[in-house]
């Protein structure tokens, strides 16, 4: 069978991965907004030095084999998109850094040294995580801080003083809407949260406009593509039609859901309302992992002699960090992901596109449907 370690395979790896991990993650009813990207090269980066029954999971978990992307080619593959769209644009940027922070009594092989910094580009530091933890610390704040352009200026508080190696992922994307939203027509609307409208609306800042997008409706949801200046990166909205409906919404998608909904979407003149929103999103992974069937990894004698040679070493925790920021100019986004090895009004009829209840969203790269970032909006 032909390769697909394209970008089209990390494509439909990194979805399959994100979507599994979105279901797991939206059985809280909280609000979600995660980085499948981010979380997979994290991942693809651990593999590297991943053995036996541990790399078997890490592939099944990320979706390889779905996607038929092959153990060497997975040690690579995943900055292919970012040579492809990565960098400062003339309309959006899209960020990808790397770095691999070791203990400096932690003898990493110099071979998995090199496999991140050639295919992740990865930047390499030692520090000394007994003696001069605070340093430690500043130092991979202060890179994730550098990253993410100051949107997230503290990745993290302390370090696990048995620590040997921190693995980073950042990803910080900024982007402006191709038709953008005017301030003179957002104003106070009511947004039901979850518990929909049992509970009193919340005023929040609307924005309206009303221009030719992308469109579909259908049995039970309406979805909206809202293209970024460059048409190279888009949102796409589901709204259920239903003020409780989202759940229902979710169970039934795939992770082909992108393509899916684009398949039967046309231009349409819609009148958008859409909430201003800002979402903060910071958790600890390990128990969403396990439950995706990645657990040998997270135990002693986990198979990751491809690092160092030592049985002990292991994972201790996958934390992630995001934040979203939506306005009427465009969005600005950036996700963070550390690992831890331890010892409007008109007289026209339009389609109408009103968001003032729980939906769900995705970022993604408008070729090959690569969800760069996902999430729900239960609550404002």
């Amino acid at each position: 069978m032909e390769s697909k370690a394209t970008i089209k395979g990390v494509a439909e790896a990194t979805n399959h991965f994100g979507m599994n991990l979105y279901k797991i993650l939206a059985k809280e009813n909280t609000n979600v907004f995660f980085s499948p990207f981010s979380l997979s090269t994290a991942v693809a980066m651990l593999f590297c030095g991943a053995q036996n029954e541990t790399a078997e999971e890490m592939r099944e978990v990320l979706g390889c084999e779905a996607a038929n992307i092959k153990d060497e080619e997975l040690k690579f593959c995943f900055q292919k998109p970012l040579d492809a769209l990565g960098g400062k644009r003339a309309y959006y940027t899209l960020e990808c850094a790397n770095a691999l922070v070791i203990h400096k009594e932690f003898p990493a092989k110099d071979e998995y040294k090199s496999l991140l910094k050639d295919n992740f580009k990865a930047l390499l530091r030692e520090a000394d995580f007994v003696n001069e933890t605070v340093e430690a610390v500043e130092l991979v704040n202060e890179w994730v801080k550098m990253k993410t352009s100051s949107m997230i200026p503290k990745s993290l508080d302390s370090l696990d003083p048995e620590a040997v190696l921190i693995i980073l992922n950042a990803v910080y994307f900024k982007g402006l809407w191709l038709d953008p939203f005017k301030q003179q027509y957002t104003y106070l609307q009511d947004f039901y949260n979850k518990g929909g409208k049992n509970n009193c609306p919340r005023e929040v800042d609307m924005m309206h406009i009303t221009e030719t997008f992308p469109y579909t409706k259908q049995e039970s949801y309406k979805a909206l593509e809202l293209p970024y200046k460059g048409r190279d990166i888009s949102m796409l909205i589901l709204l259920p039609d239903s003020e409780d409906g989202l759940s229902e919404l979710e169970n039934s998608l795939s992770s082909t859901f992108i393509k899916d909904v684009k398949q039967s979407m046309s231009s349409t003149e819609v009148r958008v309302a859409l909430p201003r929103f800002q979402l903060e999103y910071s958790k600890s992974l390990k128990e969403a992992f396990q439950s995706l069937g990645l657990n040998r990894v997270f135990r002693s004698g986990a198979h990751l002699n491809g690092i160092n040679d030592s049985d002990e070493l292991f994972l201790s925790g996958v934390n992630h960090k995001a934040v979203l920021v939506v306005n009427e100019a465009g969005t600005e986004a950036t996700a963070v992901t550390y690992e831890v090895l331890t010892g409007c009004s008109t007289t026209m009829e339009y389609e109408k596109f009103i968001v003032d209840h729980p939906f769900m969203f995705a970022i993604y790269t408008a070729r090959e449907n690569l969800i760069l970032f996902m999430g729900r909006v239960v609550e404002l």
